[in-house]
């Protein structure tokens, strides 16, 4: 199987300017030139040449005028022979290319396999194979940065180091489990355990970022949340600048989610608007707020949405109470019905919080500090009025993912991110066991079993069958 030549195409179908089918394998410079007409053939050329002329389809009638780009073995993405073929795109020509390639005998890749055999070869390690399905995936020019670093080599080198850290602090254990006479008295246990923290410190702050990290890579989820007719649905149209959602004065009338995306400083901020929050009084009302709950569940941030000209405090509670320990921006809507008390009829653009007399009786809707990210004045169906709300998602979104460009860590896959767990909990358990002048044998298995999940990172030791489902991941053609 791993000397077959594979092909794929390698950009999305669709109408498109130019689309690129890509070959690899040992036949890869065969096939090609069998199907190819110019003034020199793929066969015969170097690598990193583009070739100008005719590819011919299955029944060697001319198909489309096309640039071929030669990659010879071992100088390629894949290690391999690789041929790429830029035609012109659509739904016809790119599909002709590949069944013409597969005719000649080759055969359609995998999700995945043109990227497993650059790792299989040696061109890249696990680590930054991952790094290439995360920067196709990119949604945002920080996550793209982050992944592009781990593709170059940041992330491996992160792991080398530690690796290195690692076992300088296994030999010095083991030392002492093979050469007890021999050792420096002085690097007792406790300074054996100091050193265990150290190396444990970097991992443990990199922990502690990666949520941050995953939310500039996926973006971060909002959930509008509050009673029926506050004005969820006019913010989120609002801030998409259409109309997204239905509006309209009858209570009740979002009953589905309803989604739509934002960028504010490159980070995606994925909106949803649910059904109100209230006693439900049919089946369907109740299928709706099961929604909200589940919206509410999986977001990043609340918005709590409330009427500032008719507080309802059971109501509101309610509110509250669904969105439980979230992080939360209150958003006091409708502002411009209430009487000038210093902030209202001013369009909404004043991020200040209601006058002390409007709020008094909603005592119980006081959000925690630590949990309050932002509370506004906005009126949503006046130009500008949810500008306020904007600037606090802004603000909200800086702390969520990170405070400022350039800080990205390597990307990280969950399934790293596993393995760094693992790793902190056996650099911890190795820490105990010295300040508690556990065996040195004991502590040399948890220090073992860290490296061994440090290397798994990069693919040292790693299973085939979680190789292989980790490329069946990718899209076809990558």
């Amino acid at each position: 199987m791993e000397n077959e030549t594979i092909v794929a195409q390698a950009t999305a179908p669709g109408e498109s300017a130019i689309a690129v089918v890509r070959v690899s394998g040992p036949r890869a410079l065969d096939l090609a030139s069998r199907r190819f007409r110019g003034t020199r053939s793929p066969r015969d050329s170097g690598s990193h040449r583009i070739l100008f002329g005719t590819f011919l389809a299955s029944d060697d009638s001319p198909l489309d005028t096309v640039l071929i780009s030669v990659f010879r073995a071992p100088h390629s993405y894949t290690g391999e022979d690789v041929v790429e073929i830029s035609s012109h795109g659509g739904a016809v020509i790119p599909v002709a290319i590949l069944a013409s390639l597969v005719e000649a005998g080759a055969r359609p890749a995998r999700p995945g396999e043109f990227t497993e055999r650059a790792y299989r070869n040696g061109k890249i390690d696990l680590a930054q194979a991952e790094a290439v399905a995360a920067l196709v995936k990119s949604r945002s020019d920080r996550a793209a940065r982050a992944a592009h670093s781990a593709l170059g080599g940041a992330l491996s080198r992160r792991v080398t180091e530690l690796d290195r850290q690692l076992v300088e602090l296994l030999a010095e254990v083991e030392a002492r489990i093979d050469f007890p006479n021999d050792v420096e008295e002085a690097l007792d246990c406790a300074v054996l355990a100091d050193r265990c923290a150290e190396v444990a410190g970097p991992v443990r702050e990199w922990v502690a970022a990666l949520p941050a990290s995953r939310r500039r890579e996926q973006g971060v989820r909002v959930a509008f949340v509050g009673r029926p007719n506050v004005g969820k649905s006019s913010l989120l149209n609002a801030l998409v600048g259409f109309e997204r959602a239905i509006v309209s004065e009858v209570p009740g009338t979002t009953r589905d989610t309803v989604e739509e995306s934002i960028w504010l400083d490159g980070v995606e901020c994925r909106l949803c608007d649910a059904a109100g929050v209230r006693q439900p009084e049919e089946r369907v009302e109740r299928l709706g707020l099961d929604r909200t709950r589940d919206a509410v569940r999986r977001a990043d941030l609340a918005i709590l949405v409330l009427d500032r000209s008719d507080p309802r405090e059971e109501e509101d509670r309610a509110a509250l109470a669904m969105i439980g320990d979230r992080p939360v921006v209150v958003a006091w809507n409708k502002a411009d019905l209430v009487e000038a008390s210093g902030s209202a009829g001013n369009g909404g653009g004043v991020a200040t919080r209601p006058a002390a007399a409007e709020i008094a009786v909603l005592p119980a809707l006081e959000v925690p500090r630590t949990q309050l990210l932002g509370e506004v004045a906005t009126v949503a169906v006046r130009s500008g009025g949810a500008e306020a709300l904007r600037e606090a998602l802004r603000a909200s979104l800086r702390r969520l993912s990170g405070s400022a460009p350039g800080e990205e860590l390597p990307t990280t896959s969950l399934r790293q991110e596993s393995l760094l767990s693992e790793i902190l909990e056996e650099l911890d358990r190795a820490e105990r066991s010295l300040r508690a002048d556990a065996p040195y044998d004991l502590v040399a298995v948890d220090l073992t079993e860290a490296r061994r999940a440090l290397g798994e990172i990069v693919g040292r030791g790693v299973d085939q069958d979680v190789v292989g489902a980790i490329f069946s991941q990718f899209c076809i053609g990558k």
